[in-house]
């Protein structure tokens, strides 16, 4: 049996579907929410207190509840706790980042602002330039976030960011293959390849970079 308080996330998750409610809009005051829903003041405050939890709205002192316009980075939070709470291991996420990457680069490369090949180019120069591994691993990110990012695809993104929350496997990586020489190798024949607009390349780029990957992590 549905519980008075669902009606309000119900509501709320209706209209944020039907576009009838957008990111940013205030919603009704608790009273006037009770009464359409014909519900209590206290279920409707509970459902109210539940969705702001998740982070599908905010609370705005004496001014009311909003809908979130920055629930992207909240669903990238929430993916990651579940990924570090169901303790996937290494292997899961390296398939798993693979799988992401290899679906976003082609369009990716073809749908690329001409922005975005520069930003490229300039973050590839920005990880051979690096001093520190701390500099390297940013730039490194940075690389593959943009080729997701450049998919447009809202969902490859958001589990990519939780991806990017959970212990980094460059150190090992490195570590293992004694080099960075291979690892720098892949990550500019991407990086070229995606600012060229060369999938072929891009491709051949991100095939070298999983391929030392799986061989030494």
């Amino acid at each position: 049996m549905e519980k008075s308080y669902e009606k309000v996330i119900e509501y709320v998750k209706h209209g944020i579907g039907s576009g009838e409610i957008q990111a940013g809009e205030k919603l009704l005051p608790e009273r006037e929410l009770a009464q359409k829903l014909e519900i209590s003041r206290n279920s409707a405050r509970e459902g109210l207190r539940i969705l702001e939890n998740m982070g599908v709205l905010e609370s705005q002192q004496g001014a009311g509840n909003y809908v979130s316009g920055n629930f992207d980075e909240i669903l990238a939070e929430m993916l990651s706790f579940m990924y570090i709470l169901k303790k996937i291991d290494v292997d899961k996420i390296t398939e798993f980042r693979s799988t992401l990457e290899w679906g976003a680069i082609e369009t990716g490369v073809k749908q690329a602002t001409e922005e975005q090949r520069k930003k490229m180019m300039s973050y590839l120069d920005n990880l051979e330039r690096a001093e520190t591994e701390e500099e390297r691993v940013r730039w490194d990110k940075a690389i593959h976030y943009l080729l997701i990012e450049a998919s447009g695809n809202f969902c490859m993104l958001a589990n990519y960011k939780a991806l990017n929350n959970i212990p980094k496997m460059r150190g090992k990586i490195i570590e293992g293959m004694h080099s960075e020489q291979f690892l720098s190798r892949a990550h500019r024949t991407l990086a070229e390849g995606f600012a060229e607009g060369n999938i072929e390349k891009a491709r051949e780029g991100l095939k070298l970079h999983f391929h030392y990957i799986y061989q030494y992590l």
